[in-house]
């Protein structure tokens, strides 16, 4: 099992996506923060709206995964999960069965 996450990561890595690495403790797994696209993305806060958290409902949107890397770990059969969100990244989840 750890061997097909290997290669799935060796092809995620090939791809520019170096961040995308191993959950400690869990042979099966791996995660890590991605570019979002043009089209996901939101202006940074200005002024003193930048101190406030900023919460973002669609965190868990299938449509925020960059459709390269949902591509290269769907092809050996593995699921790939967004997770959460800032305003240029989306934290992505990689595992046999889902989270």
């Amino acid at each position: 099992m750890s061997d097909e996450l290997a290669t799935i990561l060796n092809d995620l890595h090939e791809l520019g996506y170096e961040m995308v690495d191993r959950v400690e403790g869990f042979e099966s797994e791996a995660s890590g923060r991605v570019p979002l696209s043009e089209e996901h993305r939101r202006e940074r806060a200005t002024g003193w709206r930048r101190y406030l958290p900023r919460i973002h409902c669609d965190a868990g949107d299938p449509d925020l995964v960059p459709d390269d890397l949902r591509a290269a770990v769907e092809a050996r059969g593995w699921t790939v999960q967004a997770m959460g969100r800032s305003d240029d990244t989306v934290t992505v989840v990689v595992s046999e069965n889902g989270v």
